[in-house]
């Protein structure tokens, strides 16, 4: 295996109307990755409002099972 470092600063949001602040805290040329469990996040729309939030940033999904 060969040696390496990683390094991932990571925020998490939480609450009310947070959804609308990512445009503001994400960096236009960040590549995000979106967990989530179930499916309720995307048959309550919370999916389609985080992608529409975020704009042309590439979104990377991942259930999480």
């Amino acid at each position: 295996m060969n040696n390496f470092t990683f390094y991932n600063p990571t925020r998490i949001l939480f609450g009310k109307n947070t959804i609308a602040r990512l445009d503001a805290l994400v960096p236009v040329k960040a590549r995000v990755l979106v967990l989530y469990g179930g499916e309720s996040a995307r048959n309550n729309g919370t999916l389609d409002e985080v992608r529409a939030a975020l704009g042309d940033r590439v979104m990377l999904r991942n259930l999480a099972a």
